[in-house]
């Protein structure tokens, strides 16, 4: 019994929750750039309905939700990772770039799982072919391809 008491005062009776942002931050960590890994945040109305369109919508993998209620969470895709955040930094509407594999095979998968498309693929002059996918705040990304010469 003595024990226990010890334990409980050592290390305090309520379990706290990490921070899935601590995490990304040490696995971003890189000893070589002085920068790494930039993770856009998307402002969103609503983080539930954001992370379940991102995830049965748009492909992305739901890393973590954070809050009580949650109001941040990050998702990924591939190599493509956004923050979300339910009411906070900025307004809805930012932008992110990402590059894809195959921008029209990604195209087909979204538009099948009725995705926002806001442009569809599309040869620019930058050389790079590209499409606008918005999320149900407005925010949208742009996946791109290069094109071979």
């Amino acid at each position: 019994m003595v024990l226990v008491a010890l334990v409980v005062a050592v290390t305090g009776c309520k379990a706290e929750r990490r921070s899935g942002l601590a995490e990304a931050a040490r696995a971003c960590h890189d000893d070589d750039a002085e920068v790494s890994c930039g993770r856009p945040i998307f402002n969103v109305r609503n983080l539930k309905a954001s992370v379940e369109y991102y995830r049965d919508v748009l492909g992305f993998k739901v890393d973590w939700t954070y809050g009580d209620p949650p109001d941040f969470g990050s998702v990924t895709r591939g190599n493509g990772t956004l923050f979300l955040c339910e009411g906070c930094q900025g307004t809805p509407g930012a932008w992110a770039w990402f590059f894809a594999r195959d921008v029209d095979a990604l195209h087909r998968e979204l538009k099948a799982k009725q995705a926002k498309i806001r442009m569809e693929p599309k040869d620019m002059p930058w050389g790079v072919r590209e499409m606008q996918v918005a999320d149900l705040d407005g925010n949208v990304m742009r996946f791109a391809t290069g094109i071979d010469d």
